[in-house]
């Protein structure tokens, strides 16, 4: 547990900022997706899925009675998918597809089911496990940075972190104070800056760092040094993805930014 306690605020902004990356729902705990990413299904507020075993456990809190109620025509398959191999799994899910998009009806049942009281319960359980791992590493940063207690800022970037990433992959306050400080305090948005701008292609994401180029320079205090970790810690991602990255944790640093071809604006939840 972290060591001191979490506002609602900064738990319901944490939420609401990386769910909205997730998805596009007005209700993100009711989202289901098909096999877009090689996953199988993907449902709720943080996507949990088939692949990495991380759905499975939820529907079988929720029970086998229950599960069949809510998903009359799905709910049996729907049980067997997250009680045998993944490999079986995977093949029930995606025999409920076409072209890796959920049919009409499968969707509808999914939804009810993520929708659910219960399922609604055991999703909030696996949130409030990140919300609290978030707090504690803002924690532990905000110390080992200048001794003061973390901000909300802070916090919701490490509870996208905890949610997508899992850990700083060896980032410290130092790092990036040495970062800073050997690239010169008005110059490090620059640096970063020109990466995205100078990147190639035509992808949404590619579009979106461009804009982030523009949007993001001129950035200080603690904005500028979300920035620089942001930066630090994408070095450690997937080349291919190292954008996508910076463009995510990015917006949130700033509080304002493109990701996935649409412009977020953070400042109604404090940012």
């Amino acid at each position: 547990m972290a060591a001191t306690a979490l506002p609602d605020d900064w738990r319901l902004s944490g939420v609401a900022i990386t769910c909205g990356y997730e998805t596009s729902s007005t209700d993100p705990y009711t989202k289901v997706a098909g096999d877009f990413d090689g996953m199988g299904i993907s449902c709720g507020a943080l996507q949990w899925n088939i692949g990495m075993k991380s759905l499975q456990p939820m529907v079988k809190a929720v029970g086998k009675t229950r599960v069949q109620d809510l998903m009359p025509v799905y709910g049996a398959k729907m049980w067997e998918a997250c009680t045998g191999a993944v490999k079986d799994g995977l093949k029930i899910v995606r025999g409920w597809q076409s072209k890796k998009e959920l049919l009409k009806d499968a969707h509808a049942e999914l939804m009810t089911l993520m929708g659910s009281p219960e399922m609604r319960a055991e999703q909030d359980k696996k949130i409030n496990v990140k919300a609290d791992t978030a707090l504690t590493m803002a924690s532990a940063w905000a110390k080992g940075r200048n001794n003061n207690a973390p901000s909300k800022r802070l916090y919701c970037w490490f509870f996208d972190l905890a949610t997508q990433n899992g850990s700083l992959e060896g980032q410290t306050p130092k790092k990036v104070a040495d970062f800073m400080s050997s690239n010169n305090p008005d110059k490090v948005d620059d640096l970063i800056c020109d990466y995205l701008d100078g990147l190639k292609g035509s992808s949404g994401h590619v579009k979106d760092a461009h804009k982030n180029a523009d949007l993001w320079r001129g950035s200080s205090d603690e904005r500028l040094e979300l920035l620089c970790l942001t930066y630090l810690r994408s070095a450690t991602a997937n080349p291919t993805w190292r954008h996508v990255v910076i463009n995510r944790k990015g917006t949130i640093a700033v509080g304002k930014g493109w990701v996935n071809s649409g412009k977020r604006d953070f400042t109604e939840y404090g940012l």
